[in-house]
């Protein structure tokens, strides 16, 4: 096959698996709303793109990172769709912010102060609680009194309170704890939100008023059978070559060839966002097989084992990440394989030129 970017790699990705992945969480939440959150370039994805399809799909509200984001996602919603700001606001984004209606996530009084003294009109916004993550916001301790001081202030109106859960996908029992802190504090307030992707599919009582999804809108669900991925990572053979026994592989000569082998050099490396971490790890999928990466992934290509498959041409397309027939690799067996977590494999995928999105409507 030639390239549908010419380019030798490319991500591929599914909108009809996205809005099948919105439905999936309307299913399970009823009532409650869906804030999509679509950090990091939409976990890369492609904000823009992705943003708008769920815009469509009739998501309640969006969240971001910082200004940077938020200034992105604003052109693509329009002026009046709620998009909230989950990080502390560092003090030259505060104006910005306000200037384009983006609700701020408030996680200190200092920070709630700084907003006041800069808002021109009653300002909507969130109060982050501690509740166990350790990162940001109130500990939940001090969030009772935390609340009620910036309730004082009459330019800012508290419309949402939240916390985040940190071990929601391996903890339940902890999980719990953490929302029980959190129902404690927050009973009387009208737009509560606590469910990650992981307490929304795990945790029904986390639900609350509102969810906030990341991973899960993107098809990233274990066990959950109604998600589907939706970004593929793709590349191309670029040569195949047969080498004999006691040949090595790569730099650092980490592969020795056991025995007579042919080895496909496909185009892309750790410079495209396939890491260096799945040398002599990674598998690939060629003619709907697995094949072993053998040797170092270089900054612009990897060698793989196809001495098994039949016939292997320049050209042919390799799958990194998504099906090709029957087989299939997902970005959290790729995550296994490099040690990591699915969030880092999807993020790293450059997204230049080198790795363009191709954005299908396919079923």
């Amino acid at each position: 096959m030639t390239s549908p970017t010419q380019s030798r790699c490319w991500a591929e990705i599914n909108l009809a698996a996205l809005r099948q992945n919105v439905v999936a969480i309307r299913r399970r939440i009823g009532s409650a709303k869906l804030m999509a959150v679509v950090k990091a370039d939409a976990y890369g994805h492609g904000l823009p793109e992705i943003a708008g399809t769920l815009l469509r799909s009739g998501v309640d509200a969006f969240a971001i990172a910082n200004l940077t984001e938020a200034l992105t996602l604003r052109r693509v919603v329009g002026p009046n769709f709620s998009i909230l700001s989950l990080g502390s606001a560092l003090p030259f984004e505060i104006q910005p912010l306000i200037e384009n209606n983006i609700t701020p996530t408030i996680c200190s009084l200092a920070e709630a102060k700084l907003f006041a003294a800069a808002a021109h009109r009653r300002l909507d916004v969130h109060v982050k609680i501690d509740t166990g993550m350790g990162r940001i916001g109130f500990w939940h301790e001090d969030a009772g009194m935390a609340l009620q001081q910036i309730a004082a202030l009459p330019q800012l109106q508290i419309t949402g309170v939240l916390t985040h859960f940190p071990v929601a996908d391996e903890n339940l029992p902890e999980t719990r704890r953490q929302l029980k802190r959190f129902l404690a504090i927050t009973r009387d307030y009208p737009l509560r939100h606590a469910a990650n992707s992981a307490a929304l599919l795990n945790l029904p009582e986390a639900r609350l008023d509102m969810v906030r999804p990341g991973l899960a809108l993107y098809g990233i669900a274990p066990g959950a059978e109604d998600f589907s991925p939706v970004l593929s990572f793709k590349s191309l053979v670029t040569h195949v070559k047969t080498i004999t026994a006691g040949r090595t592989i790569s730099y650092g000569q980490t592969f020795v060839a056991p025995a007579p082998m042919r080895i496909a050099t496909v185009g892309a490396g750790y410079a495209d966002g396939f890491s260096r971490h799945l040398s002599n790890k990674a598998e690939v999928l060629i003619a709907g097989q697995r094949c072993q990466v053998v040797g170092r992934v270089t900054m612009d290509q990897i060698m793989v084992n196809v001495t098994n498959l039949p016939v292997v041409n320049c050209g042919d397309e390799v799958v990194f990440i998504g099906r090709q027939g029957a087989a299939e690799i997902t970005a959290t067996e790729v995550a296994d394989w490099q040690e990591t977590i699915a969030w880092e494999v999807l993020c790293g995928i450059t997204k230049t030129a080198r790795v363009p999105r191709i954005y299908r409507e396919q079923a």
